[in-house]
């Protein structure tokens, strides 16, 4: 039996090496054109995205125009790190967590906490409560679970619940992707003066 793993493994790591060989083999450049619309679409993609987005999840959308290898990918990320340093952006592209997310550099810290300390203390919207309640009941939930009780996009409004920390993230649900699963604060049991969660069972009817 061992041996048999063994085999296995050694069978694995040559296919992983004669990957890598076909893809350094196979490397061509981008046509500029689509170079371009690439770099503006993983920019839009990673500014959607709260949590670091995955290689293999951008590869995914970017195959529905046009047939990167993930070298390609890569260097075109890169790319857009150097244009975001040359640009002198108050943001930067960093890899984390397996995956590739916008963060804005540490000397802005002191002002971003200001607007969420503005924010903590605005009006929730109409959205930002149905959110709200979804997550409070259904807790611990993913943003598609919410999406789909909502039948709309919630990322928007969940970055805002976020901001305000009125919600946070619990953990990684175990399914494809493995999405987020996202949880009510202290700060939320404070903001509606709830004494715990059980409190919900009364309803979630308390005004600001």
């Amino acid at each position: 039996m061992t041996k048999e793993l063994n085999l296995l493994e050694v069978q694995i790591e040559n296919k992983n090496k004669k990957e890598e060989v076909d893809e350094e083999v196979n490397f061509e450049p981008i046509d500029e054109k689509i170079r371009l619309h690439v770099k503006k679409v993983i920019e839009a993609l990673l500014f959607s995205c709260s949590d670091p987005l995955a290689l293999n999840k951008i590869r995914e959308v970017l195959d529905t125009f046009c047939s990167l290898t993930p070298r390609q990918i890569r260097q075109t990320i890169e790319e857009l790190q150097q244009d975001f340093i040359g640009q002198k952006r108050a943001y930067k592209l960093e890899e984390i967590a397996q995956g590739y997310a916008l963060r804005t550099h540490e000397e802005y810290a002191p002002y971003i906490q200001i607007l969420r300390h503005q924010r903590r203390y605005d009006k929730l919207s109409p959205a930002a409560t149905e959110v709200l309640a979804i997550i409070a009941y259904r807790q611990p939930v993913t943003r598609p679970q919410i999406d789909a009780i909502r039948g709309v996009d919630s990322s928007g409004t969940l970055m805002q619940l976020l901001e305000r920390q009125l919600v946070e993230q619990q953990g990684k649900l175990e399914a494809p992707g493995r999405p987020s699963l996202y949880g009510t604060t202290k700060e939320f049991l404070k903001h509606f003066g709830f004494k715990d969660l059980h409190c919900l069972k009364n309803g979630f009817n308390h005004s600001e």
